[in-house]
């Protein structure tokens, strides 16, 4: 598992996108931090210049873990999925390593990164807040969180997508697989709500609140479900009094919402679990059905079972609503024949890239 040769292997094959990863991650955190503490500055000299009052207000970009996490993705379908798509697997196995220790290289090199690049950027993050504009109005501790929090929910992010892998037979595949799965809670929900109101009669607004109901229920069980809810706030006015969303006064400009440690058992268990079976699955990948969507025929008849559902009662809901039963079956048996017809034709084929 740490043998030299497997990690310069796994390094030369995915140096790229590590390099991207590292850059990109280094602007979303480090930088824009930086020009984040710089515009408020600005605003304080131009607040002097024209005599208004100034107003601190910093929010950390919620959409800063959507893109780590699909870096993350990316990460995971070039170290899995690309071995299959330039055949270079069958070189892999034939050297003298077991495939539990290329599996697990793979991965301890994909969570090193991580780490690494949390790790470095909490470091900058600590030498900016001493030593820029935000020092007067910040306090560190919610960025403690938000790193602890990222790194927990992106390893479990890069296992799913490792595992994934392991039954994906190419790197396309996997990625929508991937991305399948991680959206999938919240789209059941929906659908479930959906089904259960066309069924008695609910109203729409009624159907809005199971919704609702149903996605709070789910998103504590996803692999990202710490990340939701939490937020990065700071705002000083100095002319109002602090007081958060339920009125409560506070005596610093700190607004920032922290989750509760105990969610973070979901995507800890998620890896937990994922990474045994993902090594067992690695281990017994049948080669010959490179190219295929799924690697192993056994698990066909099961997936046209899930996703011709999933689809059908999608279809259901987009195009029969859910105020006549008739229109729902309509959507849901046509939508339901049309995924299948093409999805077990899909199943059968094995797909080709260029310079593969």
């Amino acid at each position: 598992m740490f043998q030299k040769a497997l990690w310069l292997q796994t390094y030369k094959q995915s140096k790229y996108i590590i390099w991207l990863f590292w850059l990109i991650n280094f602007y979303l955190l480090s930088c824009r931090y930086y020009l984040a503490a710089a515009e408020q500055l600005n605003f304080l000299h131009d607040s002097m210049k024209w005599k208004y009052r100034f107003h601190y207000n910093y929010s950390f970009p919620e959409e800063t873990i959507v893109i780590q996490g699909a870096l993350v993705i990316v990460l995971g379908c070039v170290l899995i999925g690309w071995d299959r798509h330039n055949q270079s697997i069958d070189l892999l196995w034939s050297m003298p390593f077991k495939r539990t220790h290329i599996f697990l290289t793979k991965w301890l090199f994909g969570v090193c990164n991580i780490i690494g690049v949390l790790v470095l950027n909490w470091g900058i993050f600590a030498i900016l807040k001493k030593t820029t504009f935000h020092n007067k109005y910040q306090i560190f501790s919610p960025f403690h969180y938000y790193f602890l929090y990222a790194a927990i929910v992106l390893i479990a992010i890069y296992t799913l997508t490792l595992c994934i892998g392991t039954i994906a037979g190419n790197v396309v595949s996997q990625g929508l697989l991937t991305t399948i799965v991680l959206i999938l809670p919240f789209v059941l929900s929906l659908l479930i709500a959906g089904f259960i109101s066309v069924h008695t009669n609910k109203s729409y607004s009624n159907t809005y609140e199971q919704e609702n109901a149903y996605m709070n229920k789910v998103e504590k069980l996803t692999t990202f479900s710490p990340m939701i809810h939490f937020q990065i706030y700071f705002n000083y006015d100095p002319q109002s009094a602090y007081k958060d969303k339920t009125g409560k006064r506070i005596n610093e400009p700190n607004f920032s919402s922290i989750p509760s440690p105990w969610i973070l058992i979901s995507p800890i268990l998620y890896t937990l679990i994922l990474l045994p079976l993902s090594t067992y699955l690695y281990t017994r990948s049948p080669n010959e059905q490179n190219g295929k969507i799924l690697l192993f025929p056994k698990l066909q008849k099961l997936f046209i079972v899930c996703t011709v559902t999933c689809f059908a009662l999608l279809g259901a809901r987009l195009l029969g609503g859910i105020n006549s039963l008739a229109s729902y079956y309509i959507g849901f048996l046509g939508t339901g024949s049309i995924c299948y017809l093409i999805l077990s034709r899909l199943l059968k084929r094995k797909f080709s890239f260029i310079g593969r």
